[in-house]
């Protein structure tokens, strides 16, 4: 399977190295766009949680989270500590952070393979400042997106049914595998390696999204696929639309994460021997799920 990606990453690439210089014009107008984004959404919003969050696992800060966390979110979804502290930390620091997170606590022997696999299920959302800020819908039709993006996260960590045991507080050793200073470089250092994978893949799939514009006439039909490639941009793009799946595809947007940010894991996991294949599944159940929860809670507001 990493082979396919990598094959279908190269043809990516070459498709979008051969349309730029067709297209030089559109291209510069692309990547000013895909770098204010960055520059003035993702930066702002993810970097202080990619960079403080790796520099707690590098401290060994990890464990005493978890012991606080255990005692609520292990007996409900029967999570180890470690797990359930990486999950609370998820719901707040966005994709791809998630998976920077995960192959972090890996690497540092916190989980093991089929854990990560777990926890690459559930734990996949968008930044908070994305949907309250970035939108810039009402309270109300915020917190409607947000929780139908959440829930079906929630619902799939329910059925997950494995023996787990509480940390003892006497057993806590908070320990630091490297100095302060060597942990905040590898911190800064990581950090930026992983927005370089999120302006190489929002370039990619914007110039790709760009070029099927001229064959998809259909512009609702379009922002749809563009949402399916590159989440952020097809979901501003459908608000632009008055229907009734316009809330509904933007949630399943969200929960899906578009092939940009699948593509952003999948390298951020690189070396680590996870199936692909189960991280999109659960990806297309997570979507589908919130589409559905979207679709029955905008009737009752």
């Amino acid at each position: 399977m990493k082979k396919a990606n990598y094959y279908f990453t190269l043809c990516l690439v070459l498709y979008t190295t051969v349309f730029s210089f067709i297209h030089m014009d559109q291209i510069v107008q692309i990547t000013i766009n895909v770098i204010y984004v960055v520059l003035n959404n993702l930066l702002p919003s993810l970097l202080p949680f990619m960079i403080l969050i790796s520099l707690c696992l590098s401290l060994g800060i990890l464990p005493l989270l978890s012991y606080f966390i255990q005692f609520i979110l292990s007996p409900i979804f029967h999570l180890s500590p470690i797990m359930s502290s990486i999950y609370f930390i998820s719901f707040f620091c966005g994709y791809p952070t998630n998976a920077k997170v995960i192959k972090e606590s890996y690497e540092l022997g916190y989980i093991n393979i089929n854990e990560l696999q777990h926890l690459l299920s559930i734990c996949s959302f968008c930044s908070l400042s994305f949907i309250f800020v970035s939108l810039n819908l009402s309270y109300k039709i915020s917190m409607m997106i947000y929780i139908s993006h959440i829930l079906p996260s929630i619902m799939m960590a329910l059925c997950y049914h494995h023996d787990y045991r509480l940390i003892n507080y006497k057993n806590i050793h908070i320990h630091s595998y490297m100095s302060f200073i060597e942990a905040l470089k590898k911190s800064i250092k990581t950090s930026l390696n992983a927005f370089i994978f999120i302006f190489g893949y929002m370039l990619v799939f914007q110039c790709i999204g760009y070029s099927l514009h001229v064959i998809i006439t259909n512009d609702f039909i379009y922002s749809m696929i563009q949402g399916i490639l590159e989440f952020s941009s097809g979901s501003m793009e459908l608000l632009a639309f008055s229907h009734c799946f316009v809330y509904p595809m933007i949630c399943f947007f969200l929960s899906f994460s578009g092939l940009s940010v699948l593509m952003q894991v999948d390298n951020i996991l690189e070396d680590i021997p996870y199936s692909f294949r189960s991280y999109f599944m659960s990806r297309i159940f997570h979507g589908i799920g919130s589409f559905m929860i979207c679709l029955i809670l905008q009737y009752w507001l």
